[in-house]
């Protein structure tokens, strides 16, 4: 029994080591049961059975165009690299048969075109990127200038309180019909203004050249023609166009017309001649509103526009007119401004107010002028109101604003810079008039 239990466990012994080595090497890392080996066998021949489809397989994924072609007959001609190269392999089986270097020259070959959108889009990425860090850039060197001026926040906070806006402002008048040569103020039909507001903090200088032609005026008629010089002269004003470039007020304003008429035949509205140029301010002082100027242009003022009720300097105390109120008969307008409920909330139920900026940016707006002072900024100059030790006066900052301006015409074409911040031309011009008579030269001469 001894003999018979040693020979059944040897013979058992060479059915294992029998068993191991048919059964092939296991996993790395994994033990096995004696009992599983016999498992293995079933295991290989279904991964086996895999690969022999696997060709297959891929050819059905090629595309219902690849399987059309597929014929099971020619699945062991295909597993045969000499019957891939006499033929021209698809594309899609020459990627799961035919690996190495033919077979990356044609996926570069069909996935090109592929490729080549994202790396476009990558490129335009990148191209955006770049041009965003430059507009960033650009946006940071930039940050200090506003409306086309430089603009300095020392400067802001000097500026008195009590000055709304300042600018550069420009007068205008134009001839009568037919009128190619006015010779006194009855040659006149109307006399034009431009407010150009500028940043409270803007300082002008030698290096800022003309006026942007994308900045923002308004565009205001003065009726009567001249403006009031004292306090028993009141004019009425009217805002024609706001939020206009110079570009706009060159193309549609300032440029002459030609017409025709049924009973005189063609008629000729000459160009608006400058009359003009300097720079404003509107200051509150309680219940009154101010606008002051000084004159750039001309350097030396001369009868022209001390017919217009221009001075070097002068100031008018200006007031708005409530729309829910008739005006003066000899100026009232066919339409009233559109003001918004936040604006008419402001005049409360008074007749006028005191002007604010805002009040200028509606078309039909009116305002009442009363001539305040001429050679000199009355009291337009000063503060009534408490002012901060650090503040300037108004009249201090409008002067300095003066000789900025000059500064800046000075440094471009002194009297004709006028003609290229409008941007007219100066050669049909004889400079910026001051008598009667040499405002216009003739296209003969």
């Amino acid at each position: 029994m001894v003999r018979t239990s040693s020979r059944q466990a040897a013979q058992k012994a060479n059915e294992a080591l029998t068993s191991h080595k048919t059964g092939g090497k296991a996993s790395a890392g994994t033990k096995r049961k004696a009992s599983q080996t016999a498992t293995s066998e079933p295991k290989k021949e279904k991964i086996e059975e895999r690969r022999r489809k696997s060709p297959e397989e891929s050819e059905k994924e090629a595309g219902a165009e690849q399987q059309n072609r597929v014929d099971e007959t020619k699945t062991d001609k295909e597993s045969d690299p000499s019957e891939l190269e006499k033929k021209p392999a698809p594309d899609m089986k020459t990627q799961s048969q035919q690996p190495g270097k033919d077979l990356v020259k044609e996926e570069r070959a069909e996935e090109g075109p592929q490729e080549a959108a994202p790396r476009q889009e990558s490129a335009d990425k990148a191209a955006s990127a770049n041009s965003t860090s430059v507009a960033l850039e650009n946006a940071e060197t930039d940050s200090k200038t506003e409306l086309g001026v430089h603009k300095s926040e020392e400067r802001e906070k000097n500026v008195s309180s009590n000055i709304l806006e300042k600018g550069i402002i420009y007068f205008f008048y134009r001839a009568r019909v037919n009128v190619d040569d006015p010779h006194g103020m009855k040659d006149i039909a109307r006399t034009f203004f431009v407010l150009r507001p500028t940043p409270i903090g803007a300082e002008l200088d030698s290096v800022q050249g003309s006026v942007d032609r994308e900045a923002r005026c308004r565009l205001l008629v003065l009726p009567k023609k001249k403006f009031p010089t004292s306090g028993s002269e009141r004019d009425m004003a009217f805002v024609e166009k706001s939020n206009q470039s110079v570009k706009d007020l060159q193309e549609h304003f300032i440029a002459g017309s030609t017409y025709q008429t049924a009973t005189r035949g063609e008629r000729h509205v000459e160009e608006a001649q400058p009359l003009a140029e300097g720079v404003y301010a509107i200051t509150s002082a309680g219940r009154a509103s101010h606008l002051a100027y000084l004159l750039t242009i001309p350097s030396d003022p001369g009868d022209l526009q001390e017919n217009f009720g221009l001075h070097k300097r002068g100031s008018f105390i200006v007031q708005s007119k409530n729309p829910k109120y008739p005006g003066p008969v000899s100026a009232q307008l066919p339409d009233q401004p559109k003001y918004p409920d936040s604006i008419m909330e402001q005049f409360r139920d008074l007749r006028w107010a005191p002007l604010r900026p805002e009040f200028l940016d509606y078309p039909n707006a009116q305002i009442l002028m009363i001539g305040q002072a001429h050679d000199s900024l009355g009291k337009a100059a000063t503060a009534e109101v408490e002012k901060k030790p650090h503040e300037s006066q108004p009249g201090e900052e409008l002067e300095e604003l003066e000789h900025e301006n000059e500064l800046r015409v000075h440094a471009l074409s002194g009297d004709d810079t006028i003609f290229q911040d409008l941007g007219l031309d100066a050669k049909k011009h004889d400079g910026v008039p001051t008598t009667w008579g040499v405002a216009v030269k003739h296209e003969t001469e």
